[in-house]
């Protein structure tokens, strides 16, 4: 394991979250929550600063969960069946191995890699269901990785997919041929309902509110279901949305209720990210635009409600979520693979892996898609970003490489502390709106907006200690 960051960061870092900010977890893998908006409250890094680095190796990448000091991967050492992926727990500020685990080989021949999907209320959610083979759900301890308990119904979901979870967090499991709530507390089956996925890696459910959301099958193309979180029963659907058949992407939900569906089998007379508006007794279209195809990714929200999505030119877009237009577009994102996966922290910045494999990267923009910075990170995948507590984001690649990057800060002159020094150099650099922000005062330009302002010491002080070297 080799640690770049000093221990008076991590000291810092732990002071921080001692002084009372509320951590954001990044709770399931896709979309880091259940509606899959991949918005975190927290505040990510601002410079390409790795925090520590170093996992069990692995011949693909898959995305990690975090939640409070704990981050959770799936690490394919070989394609062996069944000992060939490890789930490995590392603390999120040293990356020190806390526990690592395989999965009981319950169905010899047809149980698949041991996976994590999801971690939520004290457990850690993890299978060996995949391939389209079902099997256990299984909720393990955060603390060793013991098992508390095995579900008494078994899973069918894909490797690139994750669990959602209700209000409530119990657990809902979108199969291909199932939708199921299961208990939190011991794994038993609150209810079921039957369902038609279109394809695999396309049957992820997205939850907001007492509603679940999933795509099914029908004779006019995939269609948005709407189910009732308490007792699984069907409510309404869209209609077949673009004609077609292929659907590898779930749905997302906006903090108003919004639906997106992105529409995609790399075809352009069906591939669009459409916007629908679910009215309490039907789901009616706002708005579409062309989008491209990119199975297996992500798509996220940002803090204003402006929404991010992908171009047919391999760019990242910024929408207006009232009427679809776009605000911004990023460079054109290079990639030899699938899989984007996106998030945005409570700044607005946005992070991006490009799906990639020999060309995998890690990109930082700010809330108008300007690149910042991006680092390579071979085989990324689907192996991130994922927010967690204090803005740490962790990244999954091929090798050995889990990479954990962030910034402490407001801490002016590199002391490690966030304290009445850095405070009056914070006072001498304030400019308000549009006042510019060059060096060395950019290192308080928290949102990469070009000038340091009120909202800007808004998050000064969520990482102001006060404490001195």
């Amino acid at each position: 394991m080799r640690h770049a960051a000093h221990r008076a960061s991590v000291i810092a870092i732990t002071l921080i979250f001692a002084a009372g900010a509320t951590a954001d977890d990044w709770n399931t893998g896709v979309g880091g929550q259940a509606s899959r908006r991949g918005f975190s409250t927290e505040v990510g890094p601002t410079a390409r600063e790795i925090l520590w680095s170093g996992s069990l190796p692995a011949i693909v990448a898959q995305q990690a969960v975090i939640a409070d000091d704990l981050v959770v991967v799936s690490r394919i050492e070989s394609f062996t069946i069944p000992t060939g992926t490890t789930i490995i727990a590392h603390e999120l500020l040293t990356g020190d191995e806390r526990w690592s685990t395989q999965l009981p080989y319950d169905f010899p021949g047809s149980s698949w890699r041991s996976r994590v999907t999801a971690i939520r209320d004290g457990q850690v959610y993890a299978t060996r269901a995949g391939n389209t083979n079902s099997d256990y759900l299984y909720a393990l301890d955060p603390e060793d990785g013991d098992i508390i308990w095995q579900s008494d119904h078994l899973i069918n979901e894909h490797s690139t997919e994750s669990l959602a979870f209700t209000e409530s967090g119990d657990i809902i499991v979108s199969d291909s041929g199932l939708l199921l709530r299961i208990d939190r507390i011991d794994g038993s089956t609150d209810w079921t309902a039957p369902r038609s996925c279109p394809t695999s890696n396309g049957c992820d459910a997205a939850v907001f509110g007492d509603h679940v959301y999933i795509w099914e099958a029908s004779v006019s193309g995939p269609e948005i279901s709407v189910f009732d979180a308490n007792d699984g029963s069907f409510l309404y659907s869209s209609g077949g949305i673009g004609g077609g058949i292929i659907q590898q992407m779930g749905l997302m939900i906006g903090p108003d209720g919004t639906v997106y569906a992105p529409r995609a089998q790399n075809n352009p007379l069906t591939d669009f990210f459409v916007a629908l508006e679910d009215t309490g007794t039907a789901l009616v279209e706002k708005w579409s635009i062309p989008m491209g195809w990119f199975p297996f990714s992500s798509y996220a929200v940002g803090p204003d409600g402006t929404v991010y999505t992908y171009s047919r030119e391999d760019e990242v877009l910024r929408l207006d979520p009232d009427t679809g237009d776009i605000l911004d577009a990023s460079v054109p994102i290079p990639s030899d693979g699938n899989g984007r996966r996106i998030a945005v922290d409570a700044m607005g910045k946005v992070y991006l892996t490009n799906g990639g494999f020999s060309q995998g990267r890690f990109y930082a923009f700010n809330a108008a898609l300007d690149l910042q910075w991006s680092d390579a990170i071979t085989g990324v995948h689907v192996g991130g970003p994922a927010v967690g507590s204090g803005g740490v984001v962790v990244i999954c690649g091929t090798g050995t490489n889990v990479r954990a990057y962030h910034t402490l800060h407001g801490d002016a002159n590199g002391d490690d502390h966030v304290n009445l020094v850095d405070f009056n150099a914070f006072d001498s650099c304030t400019t308000g709106p549009g006042g510019g922000a060059s060096s060395p005062c950019d290192v308080f330009d928290f949102n990469w907006d070009d000038d340091v302002d009120r909202h800007d010491f808004a998050i000064f002080q969520r990482f102001f200690t006060g404490d001195t070297p």
